[in-house]
């Protein structure tokens, strides 16, 4: 029940088509655990353009839209019956193409419950982008992020692949923002041209804290 959190600027996925982050939980997820967020850009039911969960069933679970306005929308999980190991990092990304649709990745390995009907990319707007958390402290995400990284356009399996192990240089083709997160101390993250910020924004300081922030030193 951390409940540390990133808020990055208003509507900042919006116009994106590929996500990408490392995820570690820490415990293995499982059937009838907690649901747990970590990455939402999300208020009321039109401007639902994307969240991440550990779902209650122990699979990652991310909502996309199927249109620019209105409440329409489809859901993608990773593998069923597939869990995720606790203390155990995940390159975790999805696509929008403009053909094909939503697909999840893991560690590079497409997922099967893919949505072709997700074409129109993450598009709405009218939200906060909260890396971290939800928009409610109860469901936060316990465990560790880093490295998260922001398309205008839809990666292929070979390009998420290859980002597993890339060293930005931040002239990538399409890439919006890339956070490595590693300051190690302090409040703020920047991405990779000092475009963008995030606020790290904790509930719950303890004096094991990095100014007051659970920065993980490795």
């Amino acid at each position: 029940t951390y409940g540390d959190r990133v808020d990055l600027p208003l509507n900042f996925v919006t116009g994106t088509r590929t996500i990408s982050m490392w995820v570690n939980p820490d415990v293995t997820t499982f059937n009838g655990q907690s649901r747990q967020f970590f990455f939402s850009q999300y208020a009321s039911s039109n401007q639902r353009t994307t969240y991440w969960e550990f779902r209650d069933t122990g699979v990652l679970r991310v909502y996309v839209p199927t249109s620019t306005s209105g409440n329409n929308f489809v859901l993608i999980e990773s593998n069923a019956g597939v869990y995720f190991n606790g203390g155990q990092w995940y390159y975790i990304s999805v696509s929008l193409d403009s053909s094909t649709g939503a697909t999840m990745y893991v560690d590079g390995v497409a997922q099967t419950n893919t949505e072709p009907t997700a074409t129109f990319g993450f598009t709405r707007s009218g939200a906060n982008t909260e890396w971290g958390n939800w928009s409610t402290q109860t469901k936060a995400f316990n465990g560790k992020l880093k490295e998260l990284a922001i398309w205008t356009s839809a990666r292929t399996q070979s390009e998420i692949v290859s980002d597993m192990t890339r060293v930005y240089t931040g002239s990538e083709t399409g890439l919006k923002a890339y956070f490595p997160t590693t300051e190690g101390s302090g409040s703020v993250i920047q991405d990779i041209n000092s475009v963008y910020t995030g606020s790290i924004v904790t509930t719950n300081p303890t004096p094991n804290y990095i100014d007051d922030v659970m920065w993980v030193v490795s």
